[in-house]
């Protein structure tokens, strides 16, 4: 398939206008103008001839200087170029040639056009005016003047004066007049839309900008009589008075919303100064109730404990666990802790009730306060609810690093769940992986925590580690992707919440566990159970 030639100039042309020009092959010039009509490549050519007062295209006229017509523009002899290559057109025949001699044959073309048709399609005339609320919602008025229709002449003259105005054309119906103006280059500006309007006449405007310098009389013919898309009212009767009475209809909806908004608003400030009021005052009943309870005599606030929970006789245990690290609480670990477990565990058994880390640490500030940071009073109510978990009260959920740990409770009863012993806390037992990587480290029995290491090992030696550990592992997809989201950062406290997240998609506990290890991330110790305090064992896994 042939190339394409370039055009004249092609080379010379850069910019965005050259760009736009030359995806949908037009000039880069008539862009800069603003017109989008097409290239002709030779300025002494139209597309019309005037002879004995006619417009004719190449096509009626012989050829050459037989033609017998002249330049509407400027006067000078046309030649009737028919050629079998290019387009037929009119070419000047000496002389010089105006700059508006192709515009001015296609305007003289149109009027004629509509003088021999005596008749015409007009475009619908809708008036729309809009205006916005003060809650931004945009409203509209409409009102049709006139649907789009066929407009027949009795007669028509050219350029006619009417008083202060010379349209190009004017139809006559009866009594009636339709004024016509046609642009090339100039619409009707100000001026002339102040005339016509004090005329009161219907006036209408059509655009011939973008028709070729060489078209034939068929496109003349279909844009000045057929079609409406380049038709315009530049003044049509009562225009005003309509537009005036849209806007006072307009004006009375926007007042009306206006009231309607300010209502609502004057209502929701009301309702925002409720909540926050009332909000001030539960905090305030709060902070009083809280003062009052912090000062109630230790032996009050056992007794009423003990009726609340029905305990009777020794204290439960696991209502009892102080800390390693000191008070940080400032409340009897023993009050603090039944209270925590009144409030959130006791006779309230609901799979679909979550216990919320961050909401009981909360409680427990506000209750008792806290003789250290907030962040150390997390930690210790985390350890606090992780022995709950273990003594079988409480279900850990799987590790969400877009919010707060939670919990489910599983019992609900004062008295240990069946299963757990009274002096004992359930640990987990890990096995030896079935089709990871062997590891070195001897499996001992006992008591097994996992911590996460101090420091880690650069992310990249991490990642080229994983990517040989995990080559023939069925998890592949899911380990690399564990260990990819992984930081010093963002991990959860206990390392086996690790393996917890990805049980749901079948991935046994010990290849997560033990790929861990030998990337160097997690330790595994094995501590007697009489060098170990029950309280740490829970706390640390």
């Amino acid at each position: 398939m042939q190339s394409k030639r370039p055009r004249p100039g092609a080379s010379k042309r850069t910019g965005f206008f050259t760009w736009i020009a030359d995806l949908f092959s037009w000039p880069a010039e008539s862009w800069r103008l603003g017109i989008m009509r097409s290239h002709v490549s030779d300025p002494t050519q139209t597309g019309f001839g005037l002879k004995e007062g006619r417009m004719y295209a190449p096509s009626d006229v012989p050829s050459g200087l037989a033609c017998g017509c002249i330049c509407v523009g400027c006067s000078a002899p046309l030649i009737a170029r028919k050629g079998a290559k290019k387009r037929w057109h009119f070419a000047h025949h000496g002389g010089d040639v105006g700059e508006t001699c192709a515009e001015s044959a296609i305007h003289a073309a149109a009027k004629q056009v509509l003088l021999e048709h005596n008749w015409l399609r007009a475009p619908e005339m809708r008036v729309t005016v809009s205006s916005t609320t003060k809650s931004g919602m945009k409203l509209h008025e409409s009102s049709l003047l006139s649907a789009e229709r066929s407009i027949r002449f009795e007669h028509a003259a050219l350029e006619v004066w009417e008083t202060s105005v010379r349209p190009d054309l004017v139809g006559y119906r009866g009594d009636r007049k339709l004024l016509v103006e046609m642009y090339y280059r100039h619409r009707v500006d100000g001026n002339k839309r102040r005339k016509l309007k004090e005329l009161d006449l219907p006036a209408i405007e059509i655009d011939l900008s973008d028709i070729d310098a060489s078209a034939g009389f068929q496109a003349i013919i279909e844009r000045v009589v057929h079609q409406t898309e380049f038709k315009s009212w530049l003044h049509f009767p009562n225009e005003d008075q309509i537009r005036g009475h849209l806007r006072a209809r307009l004006a009375g909806r926007v007042r009306q919303a206006n009231a309607q908004y300010k209502v609502r608003r004057l209502a929701e400030q009301a309702r925002s100064a409720s909540r926050e009021k009332k909000q001030t005052e539960d905090l305030e009943r709060r902070k009083a109730a809280a003062l009052r309870y912090r000062q109630t005599p230790l032996e009050q606030k056992e007794k009423d404990l003990r009726q609340r929970l029905g305990i009777v006789g020794a204290w439960p245990y696991y209502l009892h666990k102080e800390s390693d690290i000191g008070s940080v609480v400032a409340e009897a670990a023993m009050i603090w802790q039944a209270a925590l477990f009144a409030r959130f565990i006791f006779r309230k058994r609901n799979e679909q009730y979550k216990l919320q880390h961050s909401s009981v640490t909360q409680w427990i500030q506000e209750r008792f306060g806290s003789n250290s940071s907030t962040a150390a009073l997390a930690r210790e109510i985390n350890r606090y609810l992780g022995y709950l978990s273990a003594c079988g009260f409480l279900r850990k959920l799987p590790y969400n690093p877009y919010g707060s740990q939670a919990y489910v409770v599983v019992h609900d009863k004062l008295e240990l769940p069946a299963s757990n012993d009274t002096r004992t806390e359930t640990v987990e037992r890990v096995e030896q992986p079935r089709a990871l990587v062997p590891v070195s480290t001897t499996f001992v029995q006992g008591e097994l925590m996992w911590i996460w290491r101090a420091s880690w090992p650069r992310w990249e030696d991490i990642s080229e580690r994983t990517a040989s550990l995990l080559l023939t592992s069925p998890y592949h997809e899911h380990l690399t992707a564990l260990v990819q989201e992984l930081s010093p950062h963002n991990r959860p406290d206990d390392p086996r919440d690790c393996a917890a997240i990805l049980e749901a998609w079948d991935v046994p506990r010990q290849d997560v566990m033990f790929l861990l290890e030998s990337l160097g991330l997690v330790l595994r110790k094995t501590v007697p159970n009489e060098s170990h305090s029950s309280w740490q064992k829970i706390a640390q896994g």
